[in-house]
Order: C-alpha cells, then sequence, then structure tokens
C-alpha cells in the first residue's frame, strides 16, 4: 500500500521529499538521535528536532527516523529507532532556514511539536527502522557521487583548459590526474548501477564513492580557481558561479556522511578491520 501510494508519484516527480535525519547531537553517530515518537490512539506524536535536512522548505513529505524505545544511549541504541513517512505540512512542523556560507538557504532545522503521524506511516516493524536508514543512506551516497560521465566540475575544468590553455607542465599534470580521478569514478558508479539492477542493495561500496568522489570534486574546484588567479574571486560577472561552486565543495567531505565515518565503514565492512571500540 504505501509503494502504491508513494513511488509512482515520487518517480513522476509529483512528490518532493526530505530526509529528517540528523540531530544536532546525532549527526555522524546517528543510532544516539532522540527525537521521540510516541505510540497514541490511530498513530504516533513525534516531539524533537533535525538539523541540516535539504529543502525542506519545499518538500511535500519526509522520511523521519525517531525513537520508540531506549533513551539513545549504550551499544543497542540503534536497536529502538523506527523509520516514518511524514506530511510536512502537518500541524506541529516548525521549519527555520540554516544560512551557508555560499551565502544561500538550502538546508533546515526542522521542530517537531506534537506532530501526529498515523500508523499507515510507519514504515517496516516498530524498532525496525536502523537497517532502512542504513539502505536510504548507501543509496543516498551514490546519488551524491552521481552526475556524468566526468562530472559537471571536470567538464567545466576543460572547458576552462580549453579558453585559457594549460603552458604550465605541472598544471596539466594537475588536469590530468582530475580526468583519470573522475574515469575512475565512473567506472564505480557502472559497478554500482549493475549491483542495482541485477537486485542487490548498493552496499558499503557506496561509501567508497563518496569518500572519494567528495574530495575530488574539492579539488577540481580548487583547480579552476587556481587556473584563473585573482580573476576567480569575482562575484559579480560570469565568474561567479565559480566562486559558489567552491564554497559549495567546502561542506561534501561533512554531508552525507563524514570522511572519517566513511573510513571506518570501508574499514569495517569490507576491509573486515576491527570495530572501533565505543
Amino acid at each position: 500500500e504505501q509503494a502504491e501510494r508513494f513511488v509512482r508519484p515520487t518517480l513522476h516527480g509529483d512528490i518532493t521529499w526530505c530526509q529528517l535525519f540528523s540531530e544536532p547531537g546525532a549527526g555522524s553517530d546517528l543510532s544516539g538521535l532522540t527525537t521521540k515518537a510516541e505510540k497514541v490512539e490511530g498513530g504516533w506524536r513525534i516531539n524533537g528536532q533535525k538539523v541540516w535536512t535539504s529543502v525542506a522548505q519545499r518538500s511535500d513529505w519526509g522520511i523521519l527516523l525517531a525513537r520508540t524505545s531506549g533513551d539513545g544511549k549504550g551499544p543497542d541504541r540503534a536497536k529502538g529507532i523506527s523509520y516514518f513517512l511524514l506530511d510536512m505540512k502537518s500541524p506541529g512542523v516548525d521549519i527555520r532556514p540554516l544560512r551557508e556560507l555560499t551565502g544561500h538557504a538550502m538546508f533546515n532545522e526542522v521542530f517537531f511539536d506534537d506532530v501526529f503521524i498515523p500508523d499507515d506511516c510507519l514504515v517496516g516493524q516498530v524498532d525496525g527502522g536502523w537497517k532502512l536508514a542504513r539502505t536510504t543512506l548507501a543509496n543516498e551516497r551514490v546519488a551524491m557521487s552521481g552526475g556524468s560521465r566526468l562530472g559537471k566540475g571536470v567538464e567545466a575544468l576543460l572547458q576552462d583548459v580549453a579558453a585559457l590553455g594549460t603552458p604550465d607542465p605541472l598544471l596539466r599534470d594537475k588536469v590530468g590526474e582530475v580526468v583519470c580521478e573522475a574515469l575512475n569514478q565512473s567506472l564505480l558508479a557502472f559497478r554500482t548501477t549493475l549491483r542495482q539492477l541485477s537486485g542487490a542493495e548498493p552496499g558499503s561500496a557506496s561509501s567508497v564513492r563518496k569518500l572519494v568522489g567528495m574530495r575530488h570534486q574539492q579539488d577540481v574546484a580548487e583547480l579552476r580557481y587556481e587556473m584563473r588567479g585573482l580573476a576567480g574571486v569575482s562575484v559579480e560577472d560570469e565568474l561567479a558561479q565559480l566562486s559558489q561552486d567552491m564554497l559549495q565543495t567546502r561542506c561534501l567531505t561533512i554531508a552525507g556522511g563524514t570522511t572519517e565515518v566513511l573510513k571506518n565503514v570501508v574499514a569495517e565492512r569490507i576491509l573486515g578491520l576491527p570495530r572501533d571500540a565505543r
């Protein structure tokens, strides 16, 4: 019933979603979240706060992680989390913009004050949301690392090379390096796509793509700046977008999973190294 209700209109673009996961005290360590879902007649009452929620201000629905048991502490805290679908127009939802380094406000804080979610908007089992959350994050990291074969940043960089030239051999080496990185990532993306077409989840490999992809995007933005010199800092002409791109990439090694957390995922789930002591 949930798939019938939501999947088709989402694929048609009729529904816009946001992801209500991170909290002020539970970002990288998401399993420590404290937003509370209390069982009431016909559904659940939600109280708490989320942060860094992209496009919450124009979303129709949100996927919400909330605690249905436990206190968010101890080694088994992930077992008390459930996965809900929230109508963002529900009474008690308060969305407040967060101004970014770019001057824009794509992210938001979202507060819940006795927000009601009906029973038919619980996904899966009560206290069984953590597995669903991990699947969501794996797919998010694929999406965050996606794009064209080389990526828009590298395509723009190659246009810069054509327009400006690269007389400096060291600069040419840097351009070649980021092009090679982009091709490597396109192959990772292809492998992930084949896994999904075969019916498998993206798995831990999506963390590798996100880990190398975000640093790559930062490198490309920095190289475009280096090629432009002082002209790159302009905010008043056609180069203004270059400044926006440079500032926007600063957050990428934090957003969607920090570099440190992703390295742990790779170490533990791919390389089989022992887990960190908590």
